[in-house]
């Protein structure tokens, strides 16, 4: 009977923010008409989602790329070294349950060791860190594993992965990007 439980809450909350209208201003208000859902994956999904950040044509900091996000497959190409790593990155917006464990994986090789910048945070206000990990990524393809326990209850969230340290010239080649819930 417990497993009936778990899986028509789950089913339920996947069902009302299907139906939801997450488009507001942006702050982590009690207005927030939607329920978080229990069970969540996401994944890259051929880039939908997925916002790419290049600070330098934004007009906001002064990192540079080139982004591929297509066949579960994201390629980076660094133009020009940022001063912050959040300059360069790929970011999709999630929403996060307290207590709920999480897991978050990305496969990723570099062209020449590189830094690169894993983050689960607020993305909004105070950009409240609930996940951060720096990762030299080498030339042979490596699987990075993580989990992580949220604090608090996040619908505005930011899962991002952050390549603006990286020199010009150097590309990232990433795959089985995912963040789960592990119940």
């Amino acid at each position: 009977m417990k497993g009936f439980y778990v899986f028509f809450t789950a089913l339920a909350s996947c069902f009302l923010v299907a139906c939801a209208n997450t488009e507001n201003s942006g702050s982590g208000s009690e207005d927030d008409q939607f329920a978080i859902p229990m069970m969540v994956t996401y994944t890259l999904n051929n880039g939908k989602g997925w916002d790419k950040v290049s600070a330098g044509l934004q007009g906001w900091g002064d990192g540079v790329a080139d982004f591929s996000l297509a066949n579960e497959q994201a390629n980076i190409r660094v133009k020009k070294k940022a001063s912050n790593p959040w300059h360069i990155q790929i970011k999709r917006p999630v929403a996060l349950l307290e207590d709920m464990k999480y897991e978050l994986s990305v496969e990723a090789s570099a062209s020449e060791p590189s830094n690169m910048v894993i983050a689960v945070q607020q993305n909004y206000g105070e950009y409240i860190t609930y996940f951060y990990r720096t990762e030299l990524v080498g030339t042979d393809s490596k699987l990075y594993t993580y989990e992580f326990t949220m604090p608090n209850d996040e619908r505005k969230g930011t899962f991002s992965i952050m390549f603006g340290e990286a020199d010009r010239g150097v590309s990232y080649s990433l795959s089985n990007i995912k963040l789960n819930s592990t119940y």
